[in-house]
C-alpha cells in the first residue's frame, strides 16, 4: 500500500453506495480495516435499490411491481443495509439513506439536480471526511458512473479536493494492479465480509455465486490524490 494511502485512527472514511449492497461488494474489507484502527466510517446509500424488479418477482410471486410494491422492496434492502453495516463493525447510524431514484443517478447527474447535490454536499461539509471511497467512473452499471460523476461536482461545490478510492464490482475483468491500491484481507475479514454480503439476502436468491465471489482475498481501488 503507497504510504501516502495508509489509513490512520484520525482518518474520517466517507462511502458513498449507489444500491445496498455495494457498501460490502466493493469495500467490506476496507471498511473493517478503518474500524480496527479506529478511524471514523460513515456510509451513505444514494438509492434503496428498489428498482430491482426480478428478485423482487421470485421472492414475492407477482409478476406486476408498482410504486407501493418497489416502496417495500427498498424498505427491506435498507434493512439488509443496515445489518451488513453492523456485520463490519459499524453502528446503525454510521449510515445515511438519501432515497435517490434507483436507475435514475445519471439523469439526475446531467440536470445537475439541486436538491440531489445539495444532499451531497451536506454530507461532505458536516463528515469533513479525510478520504472518500466511491465507485469507479468504469464500472459499467450507470448509476455508478452517475455516483461517481454526483460526489465529483459535490466536491467542488463544497470548495473540496479530498483523497479518492475508487472501487470497481460491475466489469470484474479489470483489475487495475498496475495503477491501483490492494489491500490484504486476513481470513476473518475475508470471512466478516461473506457475511455482510449475505446480508443482502434479496440480492442472493437469483446471485448467489456471483455476489460470493466477492469475498476475496484482495479488494483492489484505483487511488486520487488531491491535486
Amino acid at each position: 500500500m503507497p504510504a501516502s494511502f495508509t489509513l490512520s485512527p484520525q482518518d474520517r472514511v466517507l462511502v458513498f453506495a449507489p444500491h445496498p449492497d455495494d457498501e460490502a461488494l466493493g469495500c467490506g474489507g476496507l471498511i473493517q480495516q478503518a474500524v480496527a484502527l479506529g478511524a471514523q466510517v460513515r456510509v451513505i446509500f444514494q438509492t434503496d435499490g428498489d428498482n430491482n424488479p426480478w428478485p423482487q418477482r421470485y421472492v414475492e410471486q407477482r409478476w406486476t411491481i408498482d410504486a407501493s410494491c418497489r416502496q417495500r422492496w427498498g424498505a427491506r434492502r435498507r434493512l439488509e443495509a443496515v445489518r451488513s453495516l453492523q456485520t463490519l463493525g459499524l453502528q446503525a447510524d454510521a449510515a445515511s439513506f438519501f432515497g435517490l431514484p434507483d436507475q435514475g443517478l445519471t439523469r439526475l447527474s446531467q440536470q445537475k439536480d439541486a436538491h440531489t447535490l445539495d444532499l451531497h454536499v451536506s454530507e461532505l461539509k458536516t463528515f469533513r471526511p479525510t478520504l472518500l471511497v466511491v465507485p469507479s467512473q468504469d464500472d459499467n452499471h450507470p448509476d455508478h458512473g452517475a455516483s461517481y460523476d454526483l460526489i465529483q461536482e459535490s466536491m467542488h461545490r463544497a470548495g473540496m479536493d479530498l483523497a479518492q478510492w475508487a472501487y470497481l464490482i460491475h466489469r470484474r475483468w479489470f483489475c487495475p494492479e498496475a495503477a491501483g491500491l490492494t489491500l490484504h484481507l486476513t481470513l476473518r475479514q475475508k470471512a466478516r465480509k461473506l457475511a455482510a454480503i449475505e446480508c443482502h439476502e434479496t440480492q442472493l436468491f437469483l446471485s448467489s455465486s456471483r455476489f460470493c465471489g466477492y469475498a476475496r482475498d484482495l479488494e483492489i481501488f484505483i487511488p486520487s490524490n488531491p491535486a
